[in-house]
């Protein structure tokens, strides 16, 4: 075989194996790059995510420069939620590409019940994306990039929907806890109760000095776990939509019992209304000042339902 031939099959198998190579690399970066589209790897510099339905509530939530979130320029953010989907955001990526029938599928139910997920840095839109229906086998959503291709994505480690983490209702994402104060930054308790008017309660603080109104004799150390019970006290649930009768009754009849806080330091309310329900496990409540209602456990309020005659010295 002479010379050129040979150079010539070598130079055929060099060019070959260079183009399998560009190809195998090509295809490489392209799975790669899908890996990266959908996740944001630094979420500590996003300062805003913006989740709006095809119609309906939508969820703004921004970063606030004192540290936390606001939701729709009303609510503190609850931190473990916000924390989960901080986690989503950066995690996400793609499970698997879509069949020609399945992502017809997917795009209709996005631009029928999709919702839209810009999320921000620096004040500008540096991901966007169409979240859609839940993909089959309890694993994955539809989600696509703005005008993209649709795709089932994930988070590892995670068998389950992605959709409940981008949730639009602002009382969702609402921050529950309403107490969380310690004894020192307390001013005044007043705890009155309607049917036992003796048995009500108002204490008051000065440096270390407790105070109960009515008596120089009583139990200091309970009064001081009486301060003490007012530490990590949430809202079970938020009730934006309670009947305006079922309101008006229940206002006109007179609470059960009522708590009046005097915290400077804490953004607590400062009064609460309490209602008795046929739930033993929880209580309904009013705070007039926002003019809310919401349920709270009664586990937690039990510490607080102090009496009068529990604090006298005998």
């Amino acid at each position: 075989m002479n010379k050129s031939l040979l150079l010539f099959l070598l130079i055929v198998v060099l060019t070959a194996g260079a183009w399998f190579s560009w190809q195998k690399a090509g295809r490489k970066s392209t799975l790669e790059k899908l890996d990266l589209n959908f996740g944001v790897s630094d979420t500590s510099s996003v300062d805003r995510i913006l989740i709006e339905p095809v119609s309906g509530l939508k969820a703004d939530l921004v970063r606030m420069k004192e540290g936390g979130w606001m939701v729709n320029d009303k609510f503190k953010v609850a931190p473990v939620l916000m924390d989960v989907l901080l986690s989503t955001i950066r995690n996400i990526e793609m499970l698997r590409p879509l069949a020609k029938n399945e992502a017809a599928t997917a795009i209709e139910g996005m631009e029928k019940r999709g919702r839209k997920v810009s999320v921000f840095v620096n004040g500008s839109p540096y991901k966007v994306y169409q979240l859609g229906d839940d993909a089959p086998g309890n694993k994955g959503t539809y989600i696509r990039l703005e005008d993209g291709d649709p795709y089932v994505a994930y988070l590892r480690g995670f068998n389950g929907f992605l959709s409940p983490r981008y949730d639009v209702d602002e009382n969702e994402w609402r921050d529950r806890l309403l107490f969380d104060c310690k004894p020192e930054q307390i001013e005044s308790v007043k705890i009155q109760y309607r049917r036992m008017p003796s048995e009500s309660i108002a204490i008051s603080l000065a440096g270390r000095k407790i105070r109960l109104e009515g008596t120089e004799r009583f139990d200091t150390a309970a009064a001081a776990g009486l301060l003490s019970s007012f530490q990590k006290i949430y809202v079970e649930r938020y009730l934006p939509y309670f009947p305006a009768k079922k309101a008006d009754s229940l206002l006109r009849a007179g609470s059960e019992w009522s708590l009046e806080l005097n915290a400077p330091e804490n953004s607590s309310p400062e009064k609460i209304e309490f209602f008795i329900t046929s739930d033993a496990d929880r209580s309904l409540a009013y705070i007039p000042q926002r003019k809310e209602w919401l349920t709270i456990q009664n586990r937690l309020l039990y510490p607080i339902m102090q009496r009068r005659t529990a604090l006298l010295m005998p």
